[in-house]
C-alpha cells in the first residue's frame, strides 16, 4: 500500500517556493527531479490577491491533501494559502480556516486542481 501511495505522490513539489521567485521564472522541481510547470497567467492570478508581503510568504504549489480515511473530503494546512484561495474563489464564509485546516469537498478540490495550472498540487495520505 505504500508503494501505491507513493507512486501516487511521485510528481510530487517537496521544495515549495515563494509566489514572488516563481514570478522571477525560477523553476520548481519534483521529488524525483523532473521539472515542474505552472502556467504563468495562474502566478499573475494570484500575484493580484495578494501584497507584496504575501507574495514572499505564500509558498507554491499549494498542497490538497486527500486522506484514503476521509473519503469526501480534501483539506489545506496553509493559512495563507487558504486565504489566497479565499479571495481567488470568492467563498465568503465557506470553507473557513479552523483548527489548522480548511476542509473542501472533495469534488471541489479535485477542481481546483484542475483550473490552477499547477499551483496547486495533491498529496494522498
Amino acid at each position: 500500500m505504500r508503494w501505491e501511495f507513493n507512486t501516487l505522490n511521485a510528481g510530487s513539489v517537496t521544495h515549495p517556493k515563494s509566489l514572488r521567485a516563481l514570478l522571477r521564472g525560477e523553476p520548481l522541481q519534483t521529488k524525483d527531479g523532473d521539472a515542474y510547470p505552472i502556467d504563468r497567467g495562474v502566478l499573475d492570478r494570484f500575484a493580484a490577491v495578494c501584497s507584496p508581503a504575501e507574495q514572499e510568504r505564500l509558498r507554491l504549489p499549494i498542497t490538497l491533501h486527500f486522506s484514503a480515511d476521509v473519503s469526501d473530503s480534501a483539506y489545506v494546512i496553509d493559512e495563507l494559502a487558504a486565504d489566497v484561495l479565499h479571495r481567488l474563489e470568492g467563498w465568503g464564509e465557506a470553507y473557513r480556516y479552523r483548527d489548522g485546516r480548511t476542509w473542501l469537498p472533495q469534488s471541489l478540490a479535485v477542481d481546483l486542481l484542475l483550473r490552477y495550472g499547477g499551483a496547486l498540487q495533491r498529496l494522498m495520505l
